[in-house]
């Protein structure tokens, strides 16, 4: 038997934005994820909320917690997503796997060892694409995507889960024919493998391409430049994590390069998809930066 109810119930929608806002964390946040301005998703929480009944209680700092009757909102929501889920499964509809795009340095450095522990939680597969250049790709060419940046755009939701650290490197054989003079400071009269492509846009790279030297070789690739290096073809930006553990390498005393902070994000329209939104919200608690 069907009840009817009255029509102060919350519809689907109404469910869906209180969902959004409670795994978001404030109203600002939501908006960013439903891709509307913040004024719109107010207006949206208001309706919900007249006459008197409130859905979260707000704090000085604009975060928001649930009442009694947003709990009984968020419990339902996450129910009917659960529920078309199960659904989907029932009548044999294919899982898509969440599409992950990355450069080859993020891919190794940050993807491999995560990934397997999203699988092991039972979660949505996964689809690790790994591309040469990542600024090329539009947002319909991935769910996530990770990169060096120096935060995320605007128009997406993300988070910054690491840094890479950098060091200039050469073989010891090159060293031994281009030995680095006592202070010096430049690459000058050094042969040097730069990046290329969209890698010669990061700010790393940019740095290198400012120390000097003559350009032996140029690859958008950072594990072909390792390679390289290791042959003797010349000097080096390297990841140390990928570099330091390569007896074939050298590290030159030479001035640091600047960690990369490394970024994972969504376009924000598509964020509070149920399978980007969990991702999300997996990896702000794999990646917490200590504090």
């Amino acid at each position: 038997m069907a009840h009817s109810f009255s029509r102060d119930l919350p519809d689907w929608n109404d469910l869906r934005d209180v969902l959004t806002i409670h795994e978001a964390g404030s109203l600002s946040a939501a908006a960013r994820i439903s891709g509307v301005s913040q004024s719109t998703m107010s207006r949206r929480l208001a309706a919900i909320e007249a006459g008197g009944r409130r859905v979260f209680d707000r704090g000085e700092l604009g975060e928001v917690t649930l009442t009694e009757r947003g709990a009984a909102m968020v419990g339902a929501a996450r129910a009917m997503r659960l529920a078309y889920d199960q659904l989907g499964l029932a009548l044999g509809a294919t899982v898509q796997p969440l599409r992950i795009a990355a450069c080859e340095t993020t891919a190794q450095l940050f993807m491999a060892d995560s990934l397997p522990e999203w699988g092991r939680r039972g979660n949505d597969p996964t689809d690790l694409a790994v591309y040469e250049d990542l600024f090329v790709l539009s947002p319909a060419d991935y769910d996530v995507l990770v990169t060096p940046a120096e935060g995320a755009p605007e128009g997406t939701e993300g988070l910054e889960i690491g840094r890479i650290g950098w060091g200039l490197f050469a073989s010891p054989e090159y060293l031994d024919r281009n030995p680095v003079r006592p202070g010096a400071n430049s690459l000058d009269g050094h042969r040097v493998i730069r990046g290329s492509g969209s890698l010669a846009e990061v700010s790393s790279y940019r740095w290198f391409a400012g120390q000097g030297g003559n350009v032996a070789m140029l690859s958008s690739s950072p594990i072909a430049q390792l390679e390289a290096c290791a042959r003797g073809q010349g000097v080096a930006l390297l990841p140390l994590a990928l570099a330091e553990a390569d007896p074939r390498l050298a590290r030159l005393d030479l001035p640091a390069c600047p960690d990369s902070p490394v970024w994972l994000y969504a376009d924000a329209r598509e964020a509070s998809h149920p399978r980007i939104a969990a991702f999300l919200r997996w990896a702000r608690g794999r990646f917490r930066r200590p504090e």
